[in-house]
């Protein structure tokens, strides 16, 4: 069997094919571009937050891991963050000095507000950097999590699959984020980084040996080598977000820094020692 083509008509659509394919891939890219775009500004809303509640500029001394004197003035008011933004945790500041607040949640619902929000409310691609909803507000868990978005660049948690991408290069010059938060100031150093599922989680662990070999598992799955010694008794908080895999983005599969907490200072709480 045969078919009769009709030239100028196929042409005619061949051209409108044409002309849809290029609107819509013009589309895409505009689209794209907005997204990051959106991310960006998003991340730099983020650090003006943090920037607000900026006591003093300078660095805290990470070299001791003994809690310092009542003098001591940590570098952001968390009290004062809490005060314009009563669902702010703390403020996580990367080892390059980059700070962006974090949001406490306690809800799925309320984490998946904070994907898309930034912590004053606004709508933005980057969102903010959470606590999971499930860990205890005062750290009192084993193990924290929080979560963020594996953005474009260094925004965000944009960089922490670098760990994996570059290993011992990367870890050598990021080993350390610090938290500060309304019950202290803590150095957040980084032992292990590697792929996860999110939906195996443990918070709480029912043997120290349980949490050593969970944690020494993770070691060895790692990309690089690192100088941290962990105890059965360590806190620990993992820094989370999406794999760098497009596929992987509704799966189970999560990209997760561990790192070790150690406190820089603690306020006394029952004696209501504030910021």
């Amino acid at each position: 069997m045969s078919y009769k083509v009709d030239r100028k008509k196929s042409n005619k659509f061949n051209k409108f094919l044409i002309a849809s394919g290029l609107v819509i891939a013009l589309a895409g890219q505009a689209y794209a571009g907005l997204t990051i775009f959106s991310q960006s500004e998003g991340t730099k809303e983020n650090n003006a937050l943090a920037e607000q509640v900026l006591v003093i500029d300078k660095e805290v001394n990470q070299e001791d891991s003994n809690t310092v004197q009542e003098e001591y003035t940590p570098k952001y008011d968390i009290n004062k963050l809490q005060e314009e933004y009563p669902n702010a945790f703390g403020i996580l500041e990367k080892p390059d000095g980059v700070a962006f607040p974090i949001a406490m949640t306690n809800s799925r619902e309320e984490e998946d507000y904070y994907l898309k929000h930034t912590l004053d409310g606004n709508y933005s691609a980057s969102g903010t950097v959470f606590l999971d909803y499930q860990n205890d507000k005062n750290l009192n868990n084993q193990v924290s999590r929080l979560w963020g978005h594996n953005l474009y660049g260094e925004n965000m948690f944009g960089d922490l699959t670098e760990y994996q991408n570059e290993g011992q290069a990367f870890y050598d010059q990021n080993k350390t984020y610090t938290l500060y938060t309304a019950k202290g100031v803590y150095k957040l150093d980084v032992f292990a980084a590697l792929e996860e599922d999110a939906t195996t989680q443990e918070f709480d662990y029912n043997t120290q040996e349980e949490f050593l070999q969970d944690m020494y598992n993770n070691i060895n799955s790692s990309n690089f080598e690192s100088d941290v010694t962990i105890e059965p008794d360590n806190q620990v908080i993992i820094l989370e977000c999406c794999t760098d895999q497009s596929s992987d983005l509704y799966g189970n599969k999560r990209f997760a820094v561990y790192t070790k907490v150690t406190p820089i200072y603690e306020y006394n709480l029952n004696k209501g020692k504030t910021l």
